[in-house]
């Protein structure tokens, strides 16, 4: 019989005792059913033969452990999975390999259809789960989407408004009806003075306060119920683009001409003065004429009277409104050379440009016509601004109009302009 080597004994027995201070420490290594067998290992008798023996089994518990180890990893990721597939939570881990949108937007759907149908509870679960409902909605009260419907309606919204996407607009809170800010639009006095001489009062500068309320506008489409019920017919997009039909073009109307009873106020409703900005009083729009009656100038100086009248720090971000009946007459105003101050764009989506700034063709700024104002030009971000309640509130009525379903739908928006410097008007008249 063959004795165990020292060197190999010790270095054994180290090990042991490094496994067992780990398994004390509560980290163990080692399972403990292999470190009891290693610790009856040196009072083995120590051949090489039973060493090996000893070592296979050693081995053999060991593989043990790493399978029952891996099988509960494993059984923890399943569970794991399982509970991230229910919650359906953006982000979230899928096993059917489809987008978190996708069944966010199955589930909209659902929701619409079971709206439609009078379902309100069955609704009301399904836009829960498509996480697009706010925490003010509640069944009785109405609907507030404000996630994936927004998304489309403001869409539809900006096709059919540009000034829309042109002005700045502020979202309101929940309790809030009105926004206000206050106006500085004079600078304190300074005066250069010499090392002894009296230093009187300088002028105090003005303030003023600019206040948009928001009000209310509300539509009433109806579709039948035998639509509703036809898998293939798209609830929500119908919805969202009817909606934002509607909205859009009596938003768009106001914001243009509304004289801010019950409604917006349209940047054409203000009062205006061809005096410029040094003179004129504030809240009233410069106006710059034509030199027709009843025609735009037979040159374009008119037009470039207006953008030098727009001060500096509005011009970056300008842009012309104006209809595209206006549009086509402009298009062919020439320069003394002959070439057309107009400028066709060559990249999809970009806007042709008039004197070098872009063109937003607007069906809602009106034709040219005695004393009309046809052509807007100016930074709208600065110069108007809208505020509006976030999401839009809809009550269905299955039972009116049968054997259609009405959906009842309001929001709360309103406009006006915030800085009359930062546009200007061109008006028709001699």
């Amino acid at each position: 019989m063959n004795s165990i080597p020292r060197p190999l004994l010790w270095g054994f027995l180290a090990l042991l005792a490094t496994a067992a201070c780990m398994a004390i420490a509560g980290h163990p290594i080692i399972a403990p059913e292999v470190l009891a067998g290693l610790g009856m290992l040196p009072l083995a008798a120590g051949t090489v033969g039973s060493i090996e023996d000893a070592l296979a089994e050693i081995a053999s518990n060991v593989e043990n452990f790493k399978k029952r180890h891996s099988d509960e990893v494993e059984g923890l990721r399943r569970e794991l999975e399982q509970m991230k597939t229910r919650s359906a939570r953006p982000g979230a881990y899928h096993t059917t390999g489809e987008a978190p949108d996708n069944l966010d937007r199955r589930a909209m759907e659902a929701g619409y259809r079971a709206l439609l149908a009078g379902d309100k509870t069955k609704a009301n679960l399904h836009f829960i789960e498509a996480k697009a409902m706010s925490s003010g909605s509640n069944p009785d009260g109405g609907y507030l989407v404000d996630t994936m419907f927004s998304r489309v309606f403001n869409r539809v919204m900006l096709e059919i408004s540009p000034l829309r996407r042109l002005a700045r607009v502020i979202p309101l809170d929940e309790g809030t009806d009105t926004f206000e800010e206050v106006i500085d639009r004079e600078q304190a006095e300074a005066v250069w003075i010499g090392e002894t001489s009296a230093r009187p009062e300088t002028t105090t500068p003005k303030l003023n306060l600019f206040s948009c309320p928001v009000h209310e506008i509300y539509a009433m489409p109806k579709v039948s119920q035998k639509t509703v019920d036809l898998s293939g017919f798209n609830v929500m997009d119908w919805f969202a683009t009817k909606i934002g039909e509607s909205f859009g073009a009596k938003e768009s109307a106001a914001f243009h001409a509304g004289d801010g009873v019950s409604k917006p106020r349209g940047i054409l409703s203000y009062p205006t003065s061809a005096a410029g900005d040094a003179t004129r009083i504030w809240g009233q729009v410069q106006h710059i004429v034509t030199g027709q009656a009843s025609a735009l100038g037979t040159t374009h100086d008119f037009l470039i009277d207006v953008t030098t009248s727009l001060k500096p720090q509005y011009r970056n971000g300008a842009v012309w409104l104006m209809n595209r009946t206006t549009a086509g007459t402009l298009r062919k105003y020439k320069d003394l050379e002959g070439r057309y101050i107009w400028t066709e764009s060559l990249i999809a989506g970009q806007p042709s440009t008039l004197l070098g700034y872009p063109v937003e063709i607007d069906e809602d700024m009106p034709d040219v016509s005695a004393n009309a104002f046809p052509i807007a030009f100016g930074n709208f971000q600065r110069a108007y601004t809208m505020v509006e309640k976030p999401g839009i509130k809809y009550l269905p009525d299955p039972y009116t109009a049968k054997p259609h379903v009405l959906l009842y739908s309001y929001r709360r928006v309103g406009g006006a302009v915030s800085n009359t410097e930062a546009f200007k008007l061109v008006r028709v008249s001699v």
